[in-house]
């Protein structure tokens, strides 16, 4: 099996972040900036689906997602917990903030999705108190890092007296030391920038300074290329991450052991990142994965701190667990029995030929692998043809074992099958999640687009929510479509609801630089549209 390599992403989702953090702070600045609204975003990372499925590896048994209890620790608008509330109506969701004004945009989508399920609360997280392990889920994502220290001992405080036996907390913070080097940009800006003015003054100073940062000069080093990438990320994020992340007057970075025996004082244990291929240093190659565990041993926070030292990384998404909780230290394959897979990959070809031994490439978002397993390409191409959705491990063992002919597919073979499957998830080629997600994978007659993504629309929302979970930029004809796709209406019916608006004015074709209004060419773009709604998951089973 060949390892991922470079490819290219053919789907673009909304803005996401470098492996050194997130481009969108979920918590507000200052009082200063309350003229500023911080975008809130899904984060696919802190759903339960998520979550539930990395304890399940780690041989927990975590609610549930369907019926379970989150908290989130600084929920902003609400754009992360309100599409978790609409995908599990049974689920009971609590969000904290100490920004009001926010709060009460959050509030306004929860009325407006018709969501009765999540509770919002004015809130500061020293003060706050609920009946302990009242909660399956707890998520702290963007407010570690940017609060004073009393507030995150608050927040080690309230995961732990809150989080449930077998329950799951993501933390993100900024780490150490790559936030030596990044954080030279925010020393610079917090330097040049003065503290008084609106945050649009501010935010203007900021971005001239950072031109005259990038100015062109003579000397050409190793620092000034650093340097213009450095800027070159900065320029495309919004304005309320350069508030959030470099002007904002607390930003603390701390190397992971550190945070990692905070957490330990605090009755809490380190499981994995978010992001569970980070957390293996084979991915770095041999002669890495050697240098590393020479250094580190198999000690799990050794091994993340000289993985961080190596790699020079500035941003972390740490899941935790109760230090009483009966975690196991080494993920078991046999686990995949109860969780659903899914995978981004499709195959190279048009027939991947599925014979034992005849190698065949699949491709996806993050690069290629190829393999020449007959069962893991039979396990591949089922994968693909259930996309954007999954399967459970029951179901793709059997429909593997159909393409290949075979009578059973028990034993040793469902067993190789379920390693090589847990040998992609560590590559990041195979998702796995707590629970099936309702997608379907091509539109039906009159298709069904999830709820809160039609709700995201219908008040022109940029960004709109998948039932993956995740943030996908939409323009006009999108938002049209979208907010009409209720299950009453067919292919016509969007085409002639986007051509009225089109004469609106609402909707902007051009066809030859001259603005088009023909009806075959929206029956064309709507049937795109739809079959584009069906691979990013926004379309419903």
């Amino acid at each position: 099996m060949r390892p991922l390599g470079p490819s290219r992403q053919t789907l673009a989702p909304a803005p996401r972040s470098r492996q050194g953090g997130p481009p969108f702070r979920r918590t507000r600045v200052a009082v200063a900036n309350e003229d500023y609204f911080y975008e809130a975003l899904p984060f696919a990372e802190t759903h339960p689906d998520h979550l539930g499925a990395i304890g399940v590896l780690f041989g927990l048994r975590p609610a549930p997602p369907a019926r379970c209890r989150v908290l989130e620790i600084g929920t902003a608008t609400g754009g992360n917990v309100l599409p978790m509330a609409a995908a599990f109506p049974e689920s009971r969701f609590v969000a904290l903030d100490r920004a009001e004004d926010s709060l009460a945009v959050a509030r306004k989508h929860a009325e407006g999705a018709r969501l009765r399920n999540v509770a919002l609360h004015l809130a500061d997280i020293r003060e706050f108190e609920d009946e302990p392990a009242s909660f399956d889920y707890i998520v702290c994502h963007g407010v570690y890092s940017w609060v004073p220290d009393d507030a995150r001992e608050a927040i080690r405080r309230v995961v732990r007296r809150h989080l449930a036996p077998h329950g799951l907390a993501y933390i993100s913070f900024n780490t150490l030391p790559g936030w030596h080097l990044r954080g030279a940009i925010r020393d610079m800006l917090r330097r040049e920038v003065p503290a008084e003015g609106s945050a649009a003054e501010r935010v203007e100073t900021a971005r001239a300074f950072l031109r005259f940062l990038g100015t062109e000069t003579l000397r050409s080093d190793p620092t000034r290329a650093w340097l213009a990438s450095e800027l070159e990320t900065i320029a495309e994020l919004s304005d309320h991450y350069l508030l959030g992340e470099h002007l904002v007057a607390c930003n603390h970075a701390e190397y992971f052991a550190d945070f990692a025996r905070d957490m330990k004082d605090a009755g809490l244990a380190f499981v994995t990142d978010a992001q569970v291929p980070l957390v293996f240093p084979e991915r770095l190659g041999p002669a890495a994965a050697e240098a590393v565990r020479a250094r580190a041993g198999n000690d799990l926070v050794a091994v993340q701190q000289q993985l961080d030292l190596l790699e020079l990384r500035c941003f972390r998404r740490a899941i935790l667990c109760r230090d009483d909780a009966p975690l196991s230290p080494r993920v078991a394959a046999d686990r995949l029995a109860s969780l659903v897979l899914a995978s981004p990959l499709s195959p190279g070809a048009m027939a991947p030929d599925l014979a034992e031994g005849v190698e065949e490439t699949f491709v996806g978002p993050g690069g290629a692998i190829g393999t020449d397993q007959a069962t893991l390409k039979a396990a591949l191409v089922t994968l693909a043809a259930y996309a954007p959705g999954g399967l459970s491990f029951d179901a793709l063992a059997w429909e593997t074992g159909e393409k290949l002919g075979l009578a059973a597919f028990e034993g040793e073979a469902r067993a190789r099958l379920a390693r090589n499957l847990l040998g992609l998830y560590t590559k990041g080629a195979i998702r796995l999640w707590a629970s099936a997600k309702p997608a379907a994978r091509a539109p039906d007659e009159r298709p069904r687009a999830f709820p809160f993504a039609r709700y995201q629309a219908s008040i022109g929302s940029p960004f709109c929510t998948t039932l993956l979970h995740e943030g996908v930029q939409v323009d006009s004809f999108d938002r049209v479509v979208l907010a009409r796709m209720n299950g009453t209406r067919d292919a016509a019916a969007l085409t002639e609801a986007a051509l009225d608006e089109a004469r609106r004015g609402v909707v902007s074709v051009e066809m030859n630089g001259a603005p088009c209004v023909d009806g075959e060419v929206f029956a064309e773009i709507t049937e795109q549209k739809l079959l584009r709604f069906a691979r990013m998951g926004f379309l419903m089973e």
